[in-house]
């Protein structure tokens, strides 16, 4: 039997805080095994439902970049393409999944690819009810982005960044946090800038003073921070704020969980915003 859980959280686990360097397939079990144990004794201390989603890393960056899957459905190489990159998510899915089961979390993989579909690399299909039943049950499904029909390209990446604010929408999600490797977004590129300032909250009023957005160095097919930045703005809009804080710092991730607030950059409502019109350009 389960219980009503005060709220539902939507995590994303970026690619770059659960794998090793750019181009090597290679998962960063020491951190993944430090941040499942977080995950679980923030599940254990406070009365949430969560939903996990995952990054990509090299496990689905490189091989879809190699193929040109980003740039739709070419040749018939890029079927093959689609059928790599996959089996190399469910090998990352997998390794998540495990290592949340380890700690005693009752972790199911979820397969965007055999669900959803996307018309010109938006999300347009992806059903829910079975989500809502597992959610109810306080099972934890773990997503990931992934490799998707599209109606108008044939096939075209779905970026974890850009499945977390439409789950959370649809399942009606209190808040989002995210997990990556730097301490939150800055005013310039913390790795390549010393003088780079962390920016405490982001509205549509503010992002504009954003000069370089970035987090990652890695190889990435699917739009990078600019676009994640343009998909929360639009959640905070409809009254769902998220956080984006470190993954690799101990006790963030947990901390965050658990509802502390100022631990890296607010997403939230603008009292100037009026629905999704404010974009960053």
């Amino acid at each position: 039997m389960y219980r009503k859980m005060r709220e539902l959280i939507i995590l994303k686990l970026g690619g770059s805080v659960i794998t090793k360097g750019e181009e090597k397939a290679e998962v960063d079990e020491e951190n993944l095994r430090r941040l499942a144990r977080e995950i679980a004794e923030a599940k254990r201390d406070g009365n949430f439902g969560l939903m996990v989603v995952h990054g990509a890393g090299p496990f689905g960056h490189v091989p879809a970049k190699k193929y040109g899957l980003d740039k739709g459905l070419r040749d018939d190489r890029q079927l093959e393409g689609f059928s790599v990159t996959h089996q190399s998510m469910e090998k990352l899915n997998f390794s998540v999944v495990c290592s949340l089961r380890e700690e005693g979390i009752n972790a199911i993989a979820y397969q965007p690819s055999t669900l959803g579909i996307l018309r010109d690399k938006e999300l347009v299909y992806f059903p829910t009810r079975v989500l809502e039943k597992l959610l109810e049950m306080n099972m934890v499904p773990v997503a990931y982005g992934d490799v998707l029909v599209d109606e108008k390209t044939g096939i075209n990446i779905l970026s974890g960044d850009h499945l977390v604010p439409y789950l959370a929408r649809r399942l009606k999600a209190e808040r989002v946090v995210i997990a990556t490797d730097v301490d939150g977004v800055f005013n310039l590129d913390p790795k390549k800038h010393e003088d780079a300032e962390l920016i405490k909250e982001i509205t549509s009023e503010n992002v504009n003073s954003i000069l370089e957005v970035g987090t990652s160095r890695r190889t990435d097919v699917t739009g990078g921070m600019e676009r994640k930045l343009n998909e929360l703005l639009g959640l905070a809009a409809q009254g769902i704020h998220s956080e984006i804080v470190s993954g690799v710092k101990p006790d963030i991730l947990k901390r965050a969980l658990l509802g502390e607030k100022g631990l890296g950059t607010l997403i939230r409502k603008y009292s100037g915003d009026v629905g999704n019109r404010n974009r960053i350009c």
